[in-house]
């Protein structure tokens, strides 16, 4: 890998955190004002933050695109999650869950895509990191405890 393609990943994955941590801190905003807006300002002030949020789930489809069509150096040992990794999920109830991400679902194996509010939330994350991510049920939070990459 050369220095600087070393630089743009990491560039990116700098980014990819900037990113997630200002979407969370948007959607706990969203979440303390549950309330109905009073007048057409407060309105406007959410509309923004809705847009903004919006924008930021698109620049982060994006930038683990980027990362995924990188690929990953032999060099690079670290344990972030990639295309085909296998994740092991601790849910705050302390129950965990293993999943693989992939583009081709398998009935044997609990899978996501790259693509799903979780496999996006997960592309990038490592061993500690505290995702998020919206699902039918409504929103979802869990730590990801171990990453398991294809040989």
């Amino acid at each position: 890998m050369t220095a600087a393609a070393h630089d743009e990943r990491h560039a990116l994955l700098e980014e990819l955190g900037l990113l997630r941590t200002r979407r969370r801190e948007l959607e706990e905003s969203l979440v303390a004002d549950d309330h109905p807006p009073h007048d057409f300002g407060e309105r406007g002030e959410t509309t923004e933050r809705r847009d903004e949020l919006d924008w930021i789930d698109r620049r982060i489809r994006d930038v683990v695109h980027y990362l995924s069509e990188a690929g990953r150096p032999d060099e690079d040992t670290t344990e972030r999650v990639g295309l085909y990794s296998t994740v092991t999920l601790r849910f705050p109830d302390g129950s965990s869950e293993s999943v693989q991400v992939t583009r081709f679902p398998d009935e044997d194996v609990p899978v996501t895509t790259p693509e799903s509010p979780l496999g996006r939330a997960l592309l990038g994350a490592q061993p500690g990191d505290e995702i998020t991510w919206t699902a039918p049920e409504g929103r979802l939070r869990a730590r990801v405890e171990r990453v398991d990459r294809p040989a």
